[in-house]
């Protein structure tokens, strides 16, 4: 049996860590959610982390940094609102925008969901020592760097801008009819 070329070699490596990457994310996931819903969804968690962050975003601002479409960031806002973690004030620059802001109630919410959820990541790393928690970092950033190489596009979503833009420079110019 004649073994596989060096690049088969490297391309079912690569397809090995890929697969790997997505269980450890799937199961650390699933931990994490396990202490965290009892009390707040992650995609709650996710939203009141983002306002800690920069408080007073817009839902489109937010909608960019969660990697969530507006309908559901609309919803996921809405049952906030009603639970008093957060609340919509208008902009006073933008009288068609809204904008989003923590209530006391959510920045303590969020603070106590944000120490269980410290406890748990640190527990799903625990089976790592320092120098190997380092080590996965720097390779994890390698990784994510070697993705923003401009070989390596970014697919876009069918719908958004940026898929229009994709599309546009890919077909042919438009012709346009002069009148005679």
């Amino acid at each position: 049996m004649v073994p596989p070329p060096e690049s088969a070699r490297g391309d079912q490596a690569a397809v090995r860590a890929w697969v790997r990457i997505l269980a450890v994310h799937k199961r650390a996931l699933a931990a994490i959610r396990e202490d965290l819903e009892h009390e707040m969804t992650l995609p709650r968690f996710d939203l009141l982390a983002n306002l800690v962050r920069s408080d007073g975003q817009t839902l489109a601002s937010l909608s960019r940094s969660m990697l969530v479409t507006a309908g559901n960031l609309t919803g996921l806002v809405d049952r906030a609102a009603r639970d008093g973690m957060v609340e919509r004030r208008a902009d006073p620059s933008d009288r068609r925008a809204w904008r989003v802001h923590l209530t006391a109630k959510g920045q303590r919410a969020f603070r106590d969901a944000e120490r269980r959820h410290a406890a748990r990541v640190a527990k799903v790393f625990s089976g790592l020592s320092p120098a190997e928690l380092s080590t996965l970092t720097r390779l994890l950033d390698k990784l994510r760097t070697t993705l923003r190489e401009p070989d390596m596009p970014v697919p876009s979503r069918p719908g958004s801008a940026r898929a229009h833009a994709e599309r546009s420079a890919r077909s042919p110019p438009r012709r346009t009819r002069t009148k005679p």
